[in-house]
């Protein structure tokens, strides 16, 4: 997918974080687990709690061509969705963007996404993604991130790992907060001390342990604990899934790390992978809400790129084979003995569509959401009769390499696959028939 188109689909994401409310009801995944693990307090490098700033008016944007702090504005656009006007800054020495999200809201948010790849099952973008707030050059603590949570009148602090992307969102009532706390963020995402103590790396990724002389050999960590509880029945399936249909893809490895492979996860390959993604030509920031002085943001940022140059990140899926017939695989998973395991499967279906525009993705998206997914939609209604103590899905795969519609049931029996793929056939000819899409109808007939 197209870098712009990317950034687009990243917004609203990258909102939820800037939304009241957001702190106490965000969903957390498997791989969006936070930060470091390290909770003793440390109040020599605690914040004071500060006041939240008063609210006044926004400070006038920029126009198209203007210089800001080593930073050009590029384009401007109305958000209305959001209420808002967006405006993206190019940096002019690494390139790295800027997006600025101006509206009357005073839940503010500073946002650094890196475009990481999960080249590996060792879990290198999410237990650098534990790492990262450990302490910085600038602020050498591993445990300010927790002070600051607690001290610090900021309204959402996390980090999370995607499959394309590792995102630091941060947010607060108070402007002059936010911009001490985004310095924070920006230093421990370009100058983390992982790159130069190995113990933080031991602590969230792994290593022996020897209780005594004569216990056995153990392995902790803190991803690879995580992980250990975070693989089940369902990410396998749709890791397994991403990998059938994907062969040798990026897409089909686990961004979180699978706990067989993350003890194969080296120091050396860690400090590389940060030496690869985490540059500001390698970043999209996002400013969002009512800023005052919005430009001493940009002036922050200048400062830590200035050491950095422009540099060209390529990430080839060369090891991806497009399937040119049907492909059909089923994976065993563990069970506990005894355990029924009657409706205990799920069934993934997925069409590909390699040659779907992006015009074509933004509407087919739009209507697999409202007229497939929904609760009340033929697709699932249907499902619903046929394979009644199931949970369905269906939604537009795109951070593959190429686009594909997606249909998954849970808790199914294992035998039920083929009936669920006649039924959701059957009911996207019918769709298609009616005006749905000419592109879904021919990619279900060629899957035929």
């Amino acid at each position: 997918m197209k870098k712009k188109k990317f950034l687009a689909l990243l917004l609203t994401a990258a909102l939820v974080a800037a939304l009241p409310g957001a702190a106490a009801s965000a969903e957390t995944t498997p791989a969006e687990e936070s930060t470091p693990a390290d909770e003793t307090a440390d109040a020599e490098h605690a914040e004071e709690p500060a006041p939240p700033a008063e609210t006044t008016e926004s400070a006038a944007l920029p126009s198209i061509g203007d210089a800001v702090h080593g930073f050009t504005v590029t384009e401007i656009r109305d958000f209305p969705l959001m209420d808002a006007e967006i405006v993206q800054f190019i940096h002019d020495r690494t390139g790295a963007e800027l997006y600025y999200i101006a509206n009357d809201d005073n839940n503010r948010l500073f946002d650094l996404t890196f475009f990481t790849r999960a080249y590996d099952n060792t879990g290198l973008p999410h237990v650098f993604e534990h790492s990262t707030l450990d302490g910085s050059e600038k602020y050498p603590s591993k445990s300010l991130f927790f002070n600051l949570s607690y001290q610090t009148y900021q309204t959402f602090m996390n980090a999370m790992t995607y499959p394309l992307m590792t995102t630091y969102p941060v947010a607060s009532l108070s402007e002059e907060q936010l911009l001490r706390l985004a310095d924070y963020y920006t230093d421990s995402c370009l100058n983390p001390m992982i790159m130069t103590d190995e113990s933080i790396y031991r602590e969230e990724a792994w290593r022996y342990r020897l209780m005594d002389k004569d216990a056995d050999l153990t392995i902790e960590g803190t991803v690879y604990s995580e992980m250990q509880g975070a693989v089940d029945l369902h990410s396998m399936a749709l890791t397994n899934f991403l990998n059938t249909v994907f062969p040798g893809s990026f897409i089909g490895n686990e961004s979180g790390g699978l706990p067989e492979y993350i003890p194969d996860m080296t120091y050396e390959s860690l400090r590389d992978f940060h030496n690869k993604y985490y540059t500001p030509s390698n970043c999209a920031a996002f400013l969002y809400g009512q800023f005052d002085h919005y430009e001493e943001f940009l002036a922050l940022l200048d400062e830590a790129f200035a050491p950095f140059e422009k540099v060209e990140i390529i990430d080839t899926d060369e090891n991806y084979k497009p399937v040119e017939t049907e492909a059909a695989a089923e994976y065993a998973f563990a069970a506990e003995a005894g355990s029924d395991t009657k409706n205990g499967s799920d069934v993934y279906y997925g069409i590909i569509c390699p040659e779907a525009s992006e015009e074509d993705i933004l509407v087919l998206d739009n209507l697999l959401t409202l007229l497939l997914d929904d609760d009340a939609s033929p697709l699932i209604q249907k499902l619903q009769q046929v394979l009644p103590s199931g949970d369905f899905n269906a939604y537009l795969e795109l951070e593959g390499p190429e686009p594909a519609f997606v249909f998954s049931a849970q808790n199914v029996d294992r035998e039920s696959a083929d009936v669920f793929k006649e039924t959701v056939d059957q009911v996207l000819k019918e769709l298609a028939a009616n005006g749905f899409s000419d592109e879904l109808v021919e990619s279900v007939a060629a899957s035929e």
